[in-house]
């Protein structure tokens, strides 16, 4: 076999016929790596403006124009893709000296536009210039933005080096600078609970050098860090980090704050740690929003505490944050499943009669209660219910996560109402 093999390598390949070489691929990108050239290339780009209407535009620039009006001119400039060209010609005028005001107005309207391309190629005309140019913050600042908008994480650290190396203080990063990169990486990979793990160690490292520059964190950048750890599960390090919101940073925690740790919590069944968040919010009168709702709801039924969840769910309908139908469902059928199904057929036409649930969602969840009562009569041969009720140990991640939270990678997560520890760390 191996004979065979090296004698197929050896042999020379057979000539593409004519009518097959027009289909062939002319590069050779990998197939392995399809979503390197999907990411590259997300929409047609737009053809490029014609030789004559470059000439149009650079034959109407006004004489002898300074950099203020020529930013003047480009805002008002209705084809976006004369931007680049006519700033190119602006910078070949020996009377001409660069400027930031035209580059920012150029950067601004082709991110908005959506034009990667000439929007990158505008960046790095701007960068190549920045020793020439004064006060360049406001340009590097909005640079750093859209890259980060663009999904772009290089080329936006890329503007964070050199923010960091100007000599102008105006330029340097600011909070607002951190909380888009911390935003950026925390965006990637959706809710996968393995990409926020990975990208949390960069995250953490990127805040200790925020504060080694003497940056005060605000709520808002604070709020980022605690949503990371929440997702990536290290909910010991989010609790630690809120702890220390007001005595070390002076940050008051608003409603973001509490619905991240309560998301994060009920999603690891950590119920008596969410329940202290949620009352300490609503004491400050902070609602949650609603995927906390949702999540918190469904994490009380799911560990046997119905009455709460109960309880809550019509709190927080009274207060405008009505709970999704899978959390109605699943608070419903875990009342049957542990033989309230009276309660559970009350729950469910009480939902109906406050005009929560549609009559059709009614029917469905009332046949979701006579199911699982069905299923539940199991008998042996002397006629007694030998059913057992279900144990909550494990069902309420499944559920939570699979369904309603959107952390997937929980399989080594306990339920258990006094779980205070990592379960990355077990």
């Amino acid at each position: 076999m191996t004979t065979l093999l090296r004698r197929l390598l050896r042999a020379a390949p057979p000539p593409v016929p004519a009518s097959l070489s027009s289909h062939l691929p002319l590069s050779t990108r990998s197939r392995r790596t399809p979503h390197r050239f999907r990411r590259r290339h997300r929409g047609a780009n737009p053809a490029p403006p014609s030789p004559d209407a470059v000439s149009a535009a650079i034959a109407s620039l006004p004489s002898r124009f300074t950099p203020p009006v020529l930013a003047s001119f480009l805002a008002s400039t209705s084809d976006t893709r004369l931007l680049l060209p006519l700033l190119t010609h602006s910078l070949h005028l020996p009377a001409f000296r660069p400027d930031p005001a035209p580059f920012l107005v150029a950067i601004k309207r082709l991110a908005t536009a959506d034009l990667y391309a000439d929007f990158d190629r505008t960046c790095a005309l701007s960068f190549s210039l920045l020793p020439s140019l004064s006060s360049p913050g406001p340009l590097l600042r909005n640079a750093l933005y859209f890259y980060c908008q663009f999904g772009r994480l290089g080329k936006a650290f890329h503007v964070y080096t050199l923010m960091r190396a100007s000599a102008d203080p105006a330029a340097r990063p600011s909070a607002d600078t951190y909380h888009a990169l911390f935003t950026a990486l925390l965006s990637r990979g959706g809710g996968d609970t393995l990409v926020h793990y990975m990208y949390m160690d960069n995250v953490t490292a990127l805040f200790r050098q925020m504060l080694e520059e003497g940056i005060p964190p605000d709520t808002r950048t604070l709020n980022v860090l605690i949503r990371g750890y929440a997702q990536s599960l290290h909910l010991n390090d989010a609790l630690r980090l809120f702890h220390q919101m007001r005595p070390l940073y002076g940050c008051e925690p608003d409603a973001f704050t509490y619905s991240y740790l309560v998301h994060g919590l009920s999603a690891q069944g950590r119920t008596r740690n969410a329940r202290e968040l949620f009352d300490e919010m609503r004491g400050n009168g902070l609602l949650p929003t609603e995927p906390a709702c949702n999540a918190f709801v469904g994490a009380l039924a799911m560990a046997g505490e119905a009455r709460d969840a109960e309880r809550v769910m019509w709190e927080m309908a009274r207060a405008g944050r009505v709970v999704d139908d899978i959390t109605r469902r699943a608070l419903v059928e875990e009342l049957s499943r542990v033989g309230k199904r009276e309660e559970a057929d009350r729950l469910a036409r009480e939902m109906e009669q406050k005009g929560i649930v549609s009559a059709r969602e009614l029917r469905a969840l009332l046949s979701s209660i006579r199911n699982d009562d069905d299923d539940n009569l199991d008998v042996d041969d002397s006629g007694r219910n030998t059913c057992k009720v279900a144990t909550t140990s494990f069902l309420p991640v499944g559920l939570i996560v699979a369904t309603r939270v959107g952390y997937n990678r929980c399989t080594n997560v306990q339920l258990c109402a006094n779980q205070n520890q990592d379960p990355w760390l077990t």
